[in-house]
Parts: structure tokens; sequence; C-alpha cells
């Protein structure tokens, strides 16, 4: 069973081509150069994902993988962060 943050690491490189010696780093997104639109597009994975919504502007530019591992999985039933 596979993790929010390992999934969310896979989505990342898997759809924005983020190394994942980067995302092991756990920089921010900011320092991972992901700008706002993938932040957007990100979040519409999370629901897809997850069911979870995440309204506009909550998955930042300063927040790390961890961050939104965290904001997920306090959001989603039953799902190991």
């Amino acid at each position: 069973m596979s993790t929010i943050k390992d999934r969310l690491a896979e989505l990342l490189h898997d759809d924005f081509g983020i190394p994942r010696a980067e995302l092991a780093a756990n920089g921010t997104f900011e320092e991972l150069d992901v700008d706002s639109l993938v932040l957007v597009e990100l979040a519409l994975k999370i629901k897809k994902e997850w069911g979870v919504l995440l309204a506009e502007g909550e998955l930042e530019p300063t927040h790390t993988l961890d961050d939104a591992a965290a904001l997920v999985g306090a959001r989603a039933k039953g799902v190991a962060v």
C-alpha cells in the first residue's frame, strides 16, 4: 500500500517531470520549480485520487511534499500520509 506522500511524488514525477531525487529532498514546491498552474493541476488530481477538494491557494509554493501529504491526509479518511 502506498502512502499519500508516495502517490503525490509519483504524480509529480510522472505527470509533471519532477525528478524523484529532488522530491526526496523535500524542498518547497517553489524550490522544485513547481508553478501555480502545476499546483492547480495537482489539486485536481488530488480530488480525483482521494476525493479531497482543495480550495485555490491551499497548495502553496512554500509547501513541501510532506506539507501537501499532511493536508490531503487530514481530509482523506483512512489513508496513510
